[in-house]
């Protein structure tokens, strides 16, 4: 079964090579995809509202890892990514492969 993954990168979306459904608002995906939640979320600490939609996302799906991502990494932005609700951080380059393995170990 493919894995639905709420991605809130722009420039990942092909990267990840996955089925995936894509809007600029990003976070209408979850409406988009029924009623089953997404199997994880990948933000980009660089969107200027990331902070808000960790805290909103997490508030709505506690169980579903929260990935972050940022090209350059910036330890009080992470800090703060945790504090909001945020399970993991990866450069930007990497984040693919780390949501490829937790996807993978989860299954």
């Amino acid at each position: 079964m493919p894995k639905k993954i709420l991605l809130l990168c722009h420039d990942l979306t092909t990267r990840l090579h996955l089925t995936h459904v894509w809007s600029a608002a990003g976070a209408t995906m979850l409406t988009q995809s029924g009623s089953e939640p997404p199997d994880c979320i990948v933000i980009d600490l660089g969107r200027r509202d990331a902070l808000a939609e960790i805290s909103r996302l997490r508030a709505l799906h506690p169980e579903i890892c929260i990935f972050t991502c940022a090209a350059t990494f910036d330890q009080t932005l992470v800090e703060a990514a945790q504090t909001a609700g945020a399970t993991e951080f990866a450069a930007r380059s990497f984040v693919d492969k780390r949501v490829v393995r937790r996807l993978q170990l989860a299954s």
